[in-house]
């Protein structure tokens, strides 16, 4: 296998990534799991993510002095299912996520295409090579482990966002990651979107490094989430 090809299984964060329990005071910092996932009461508004509409994307870069004859990799999730319930009190809300690994596109051209500069075309061979892995036995185990499920912990309302503490369960195991949320509802619609990075070794899983680190995987993705949610029976 090409070190090129190898690059590829890097992509093993989805999750959407990363993550152990941060308080609501420090986004982003990783912790072990703390405490149980959060239910909504039953009067709680359901709106229903759109997996037409809702998209996370994953950026996984390239490291090491010779990181030139590798390739940063774009990871989209697309096959989003779940349910956002808001409460009253939105410290009541809640989200529940459901990612099937399977789902998991690599490299999407229109996807690399939009984000310029080091995201250049890459052969569909290593785009092939590059799912094959992240699939495998050595990374996401997908036979064993096929879906990434999100659960709310805990909820924080801001002036502009929400701190939201997520429980992510991949690859057989679970973390916490408070992450600032932007929730805007228009109507029947309810959109929320986020930015924040994780690290593969919270899950586990040991970047790939080639070459005696001179050719390596980044530990470090960065996670784009876009989930838009229609109000209705889930």
């Amino acid at each position: 296998m090409s070190a090129r090809a190898r690059l590829g299984w890097l992509c093993l964060i989805v999750f959407l990534a990363a993550c152990t329990t941060a308080t609501p005071d420090a986004p982003g910092q990783a912790q072990a799991p703390v405490g149980p996932v959060l239910s909504a009461p039953e009067a709680a508004r359901s709106y229903a993510v759109d997996p037409q509409a809702s998209r996370i994307r994953f950026i996984v870069r390239r490291g090491g002095s010779l990181a030139r004859l590798g390739h940063n990799h774009v990871i989209m999730a697309r096959q989003i299912k779940g349910v956002i319930r808001s409460a009253d009190s939105p410290q009541r809300s809640t989200v529940e996520l459901s990612l099937p690994v399977s789902g998991f596109e690599v490299d999407p051209p229109d996807e690399r295409a939009a984000l310029g500069e080091g995201f250049g075309p890459v052969p569909e061979a290593a785009v092939a090579g590059t799912r094959k892995n992240m699939l495998g036995d050595k990374v996401l185990e997908a036979a064993r482990f096929p879906v990434v499920t999100i659960e709310t912990v805990r909820v924080a309302p801001k002036a502009s966002d929400w701190d939201i503490t997520v429980r992510i369960t991949l690859h057989g195991v679970a973390r916490d990651l408070t992450v600032p949320v932007r929730v805007t509802l228009d109507g029947t619609m309810l959109r929320a979107r986020a930015e924040f990075s994780v690290r593969q070794r919270d899950f586990g899983i040991t970047p790939l490094s080639v070459l005696g680190g001179a050719l390596q995987v980044e530990d470090e993705v960065a996670v784009s989430m876009s989930l838009v949610a229609l109000a209705g029976d889930a």
